[in-house]
């Protein structure tokens, strides 16, 4: 049910039921503005494998309506941060799972959204990459909302302020890390006890 509710929040499908609030306000016919607002990484890594890291960064930076100078700066930036810039060059194609997975993070964020979403975010990285990747989403998380959709309690139990659990489509659990933390229970014990 996650990556189904992640679709949900970011247009990709319709809801059976329910609405989505941006700024308290139901999206309806300003589906448009509200998306403007999102960086999104799927869970799957589909990019254009026949094209160059660069020319894909520049054709998602065009759909988010930057201008080039902007786009310039803001890719030389992400891709640096990424360790990317060294095959900038080279086609998704020939990039490993990790590399790909670096990649969609690089396109969700540009255009500096207010919600990030993150499906997976850490999956086929190595340890060092997954610390990496987590620094970034600290640094990141200032005004501005990120969601995290993984199985990686580690990857998330040190940066985030709320857990949201699903359990076939159903939320389950809603806590702070801190309260649970006042109880002893780490995250994992809780998950284990929700899930057993």
């Amino acid at each position: 049910g996650k990556s189904t509710l992640m679709n949900i929040i970011t247009q990709n499908i319709r809801s059976d039921q329910g609405t989505i609030r941006w700024n308290g306000e139901i999206i309806g016919k300003k589906k448009w503005e509200y998306v403007s607002h999102i960086g999104y990484m799927p869970q799957q890594q589909s990019v254009y494998e026949n094209l160059t890291l660069n020319r894909f960064m520049y054709y998602i930076a065009a759909l988010k309506g930057q201008k080039k100078n902007e786009a310039d700066r803001e890719i030389e930036r992400l891709l640096k941060r990424l360790d990317l810039w060294e095959v900038r060059r080279r086609y998704l194609g020939s990039f490993s799972g990790g590399m790909k997975q670096r990649a969609l993070l690089a396109q969700a964020l540009l255009g500096d959204p207010d919600l990030i979403i993150l499906d997976e975010p850490t999956a086929g990285l190595d340890p060092l990459q997954r610390i990496e990747v987590r620094e970034l989403i600290r640094e990141l998380d200032k005004n501005r909302i990120i969601l995290i959709s993984t199985h990686v309690l580690s990857d998330i139990e040190p940066i985030a302020d709320e857990i949201l659990m699903l359990k076939k489509g159903k939320l389950l659990k809603d806590c702070s890390l801190k309260l649970d933390e006042q109880k002893g229970e780490t995250l994992e014990e809780m998950y284990v006890r929700l899930f057993g």
